[in-house]
């Protein structure tokens, strides 16, 4: 506790002696006892004392350092109650024994401010610790571990996901959310992706609580290793999904599978490439036909159907070019080229690889405009040196996750997906 609020509490206490002092004063000399001289001399020392600890509690006041705020977003009474109970967690020996975040100064012990924010439908939310010159303790991969173990009991479903600094630098925000409530989608049969279809065309359901908005983040970057769901996600639910919505789809990958058979692709490196030249001419052939009807982009065509384009085993697709300069010259132009322009179109990658690294995945442009919204999967979720490639920047706790498991990490499909989340993709149950 910091030294100005020692000497308030002292202050009320001596205030409240003074109450009391007076109230059986006046009760004694009601019933005729003479105890006049006794209480004014014990009113005059407790004055005395309030003066003094009344100086004492603004010179520690003022010199202290001012507490920073944050403004919380809006929270309805359960998540606000919730979040109360969830802050009493944080008491000053959690904060000063377990997470060692005090800092002594010559005015007492700097306690850092505790602030908890749930979300209305109590699946995540974020506790907000003062930065009082503490970040280099504060910002530690072991600090979200601490902190995950203080949420225990009613409240250990709850595990903290990420961290960051708010702007300003003054509260570093930890993230934390709901591990134990699934949000995965269960498909019993194929027929029932159909239960997902949503009434806008641009909008892709991906889990219970979170949808990739197409028409704004236009292209979604897919790294897991063998085994880890990612092809049964693409070409099993994200595919035919697309097609229920009006979508016109293409299943390339470098090597040969039943998707690229079911959805006309191609698996031959040569025939990729040329793939790719093709749907740039598409691309070409659209924009002119937007720019004639005066519009700015294919949302304003109403004929205009978006195109979902996949690109699987992009590592193995970049070792084959390694052998011919030429081809991987047309095959770099040709996927930036798509990346870079194919929002305005309607013209959707999605690239798919079991690594993200410069020789696994998409280079350049492509790379820069396919990290708006990633998908990863199994260990490569686990590992930070493969997140540094296309979501760097995030400490996110080691953690082991099964086939279908990982992080997503959304733009534009609410604040909670703009930082790596877990995420489980939809559950075949006849895969299983």
């Amino acid at each position: 506790m910091q030294g100005y609020q020692k000497n308030l509490i002292a202050l009320l206490g001596i205030l409240m002696l003074i109450f009391a002092s007076n109230l059986v004063h006046i009760l004694l000399s009601d019933l005729g006892f003479n105890v006049i001289k006794i209480f004014r001399l014990a009113n005059t020392f407790l004055w005395i004392c309030a003066l003094i600890s009344s100086v004492l509690f603004l010179t520690f006041y003022f010199s202290r350092e001012k507490v920073a705020t944050i403004v919380l977003p809006g929270m309805n009474k359960k998540a606000r109650k919730n979040a109360r109970k969830i802050c009493h967690l944080f008491s000053d020996r959690v904060v000063v024994d377990i997470l060692g975040l005090a800092v002594k100064t010559r005015y007492g012990a700097e306690m850092p401010k505790v602030n908890v924010f749930l979300a209305n439908d109590l699946y995540s939310g974020f506790v907000a610790v003062e930065n009082i010159g503490n970040y280099d303790i504060l910002n530690r991969t072991e600090m979200e571990q601490k902190l995950s173990g203080i949420l225990s009991g009613k409240w250990q479903k709850y595990a903290v996901t990420s961290s960051e600094l708010v702007r300003g630098d003054t509260y570093v925000l930890y993230r934390f959310e709901d591990c134990q409530t699934s949000m995965r989608l269960i498909v019993k049969d194929s027929d029932e992706i159909a239960d997902f279809v949503s009434p806008n065309k641009h909008e892709l359901r991906l889990a219970k609580d979170l949808i990739w908005h197409c028409n704004k983040v236009p292209h979604l970057a897919i790294i897991a290793r063998t085994r880890a769901g990612k092809s049964v996600f693409a070409g099993a639910y994200l595919a035919p999904l697309m097609i229920m919505q009006g979508w016109r789809v293409e299943y390339n990958s470098a090597k040969s599978d039943i998707y690229v058979q079911k959805y006309s692709g191609k698996s031959e490196p040569n025939e990729i490439v040329e793939r790719a030249e093709y749907w740039v001419s598409k691309m070409e052939g659209r924009l002119q036909l937007i720019n004639k009807a005066g519009a700015e982009k294919y949302t304003d065509m109403p004929n205009m159907v978006d195109i979902g384009v996949f690109f699987d085993e992009l590592g193995n697709l970049n070792a084959s070019l390694e052998h011919d300069k030429k081809l991987k010259t047309r095959w770099e132009m040709a996927i930036n080229r798509l990346s870079a322009t194919g929002a305005s179109a309607g013209l959707h990658i999605i690239s798919i690889s079991q690594r993200a690294t410069r020789e696994g995945f998409l280079t350049g442009l492509a790379r820069t405009n396919s990290s708006d919204a990633v998908i990863m999967l199994g260990g490569a979720a686990s590992s930070p040196s493969e997140r540094q490639y296309l979501i760097p920047g995030f400490e996110i706790p080691a953690r082991s996750y099964g086939v279908g498991q990982g992080i997503a990490k959304i733009d534009g499909s609410g604040r909670r997906w703009e930082t790596p989340h877990y995420y489980e993709t939809p559950l075949f149950k006849h895969y299983v």
